[in-house]
């Protein structure tokens, strides 16, 4: 029977190597694609505007159509789904709607109402 040994160090080094390219491969493809930006809807709806801090305009639909009563309003991308659509809560007090969004590409996304019915195609200006 053969015997291994293994120095402490060397294999503590060996462990802390794997370890380190395992969670770097995992962190791979899994961050949030980022919703700022202007966006053009293929309804012929305005534009979408997005900005980093989160506020928005033009982005609340209500019965599949586009509804602004004016005022501030915000765009929180939540978590990814299993079918790789993230959550999308709009709020324009007293509004607020859920909706699923999923992106094609970086500059392509499909917005959708809760039960996944797609409400429009925006583009990446």
């Amino acid at each position: 029977m053969t015997q291994i040994r293994c120095s402490g160090t060397r294999l503590g080094f060996a462990v802390a190597v794997v370890s380190a390219v395992v969670v770097a491969l995992s962190a791979c493809g899994t961050s949030k694609p980022t919703l700022a930006g202007i966006w053009q809807p293929d309804d012929g709806s305005g534009t979408k505007t997005i900005n980093e801090d989160g506020s928005c305009s033009g982005m609340y639909y209500d019965s599949g159509k586009p509804l602004d009563i004016g005022g501030v309003a915000t765009c929180t991308l939540g978590d990814k789904a299993s079918d790789g659509a993230y959550s999308l809560v709009v709020r324009q007090p007293p509004n607020e709607a859920t909706y699923l969004i999923k992106f094609d590409d970086d500059d392509t996304a499909v917005l959708m109402s809760g039960s996944g019915s797609p409400i429009v195609t925006l583009s990446r200006m």
